[in-house]
């Protein structure tokens, strides 16, 4: 006895369906994949420069190679300015789709990118930012983290002035905000614990979930000060299994 018409047709549409949802998560694991590997390049890149020590020619090398280029001045780090470079990594296509069409978000499909500035002061770094946003699954907040190298006696962070590294976060206008600040004084350990992302996220079904699985040591670093600091991390943070890893990880 064969396969009666109306079940055949709906099995069709079942398979034809199935097919549809497999080649949509293939093309953003795909998608994600390839910036994934730009965001991992750019911050094997940047994270070599020093400041006071890195030339223009290291950074002109860093921006050829991603695609960069001179931007306008920036604030006063590197007074007098020497040059600006601006380097972004990301898919606007992807981000446009994502915007557009919101369900694909469920499948893994979330705006991101990484991008770096550097400014130089007579021939060297003085000057150097790395960051990576993000939107969360409920597309709430977006994520900030970003990790930045400061001039000696310089700081944005408030408290510890003489650290060669400091930790803060900050919510502001709908962006959750984890920075790191190194000032040469920083050891390489510091440096290290910095300059630590972990993309792997982004190409997981669903993608990122929480800010700590990007940046597991600083937001470590995050939490643990926010014990004896009169705050508290962000209850979705803490309860989040992802970052139960985060404080474990050394």
């Amino acid at each position: 006895m064969g396969i009666p018409p109306f079940a055949r047709g709906i099995l069709q549409g079942v398979f034809v369906f199935a097919v549809l949802m497999l080649t949509i998560v293939l093309t953003i694991f795909a998608v994600n994949f390839t910036y994934r590997k730009k965001a991992e390049g750019l911050l094997k890149d940047i994270r070599t420069l020093r400041v006071d020590l890195s030339t223009t020619a290291d950074v002109e090398r860093i921006m050829t190679r991603h695609g960069g280029s001179r931007s306008p001045p920036y604030a006063s780090f590197g007074t007098p300015m020497g040059g600006a470079y601006d380097v972004w990594t990301g898919s606007r296509a992807i981000n446009q789709l994502e915007r557009s069409v919101p369900i694909l978000s469920r499948f893994g499909l979330r705006q991101w990118g990484t991008g770096a500035t550097v400014i130089l002061r007579g021939g060297r770094v003085c000057y150097v930012r790395y960051g990576v946003g993000m939107e969360d699954p409920r597309g709430v907040w977006e994520w900030g983290v970003e990790s930045i190298l400061l001039p000696k006696g310089r700081s944005d962070v408030a408290g510890e002035e003489h650290r060669g590294y400091k930790v803060g976060t900050r919510d502001d206008r709908g962006v959750r905000r984890l920075r790191s600040e190194l000032t040469p004084e920083a050891t390489e350990d510091e440096r290290r614990r910095a300059f630590t992302y972990d993309f792997s996220c982004v190409t997981r079904f669903r993608g990122c979930r929480q800010p700590c699985e990007i940046a597991p040591l600083v937001w470590k670093d995050v939490y643990q000060q926010s014990f004896g600091s009169g705050w508290t991390m962000p209850l979705e943070e803490t309860s989040d299994p992802h970052c139960k890893i985060a404080e474990n990880t050394r």
